[in-house]
């Protein structure tokens, strides 16, 4: 219930950026030195480092972010098929 609590009082952008932090935490064994494209519907996430100075916790996870070579691309919601239908139940 406190996670929940927490997470209620997150803009948008933070959630988002934490969605990506989590999966770079948990895939990054994978990545190499290649250079990893992410793609989000949330267009504000390709801005990340331009937004980090205006907050600390955006700060912090973009400096984390660094040291992996990621290219965030936006996608909008009615091309990002398969993602969308693992968020929302069957019909």
């Amino acid at each position: 219930m406190f996670y929940e609590y927490v997470h209620q009082r997150k803009s948008t952008t933070e959630k988002e950026a934490l969605a990506l932090l989590i999966a770079v935490r948990t895939f990054n064994v994978y990545f190499g030195s290649t250079v990893v494209t992410m793609y989000t519907d949330h267009s504000p996430l390709q801005f990340l480092e331009r937004m980090a100075p205006h907050n600390a916790k955006l700060l912090r996870w973009s400096l984390e972010l660094q040291q992996y070579s990621l290219d965030v691309q936006h996608r909008s919601g009615k091309q990002n098929l398969f993602p969308d239908s693992l968020n929302r139940p069957s019909e």
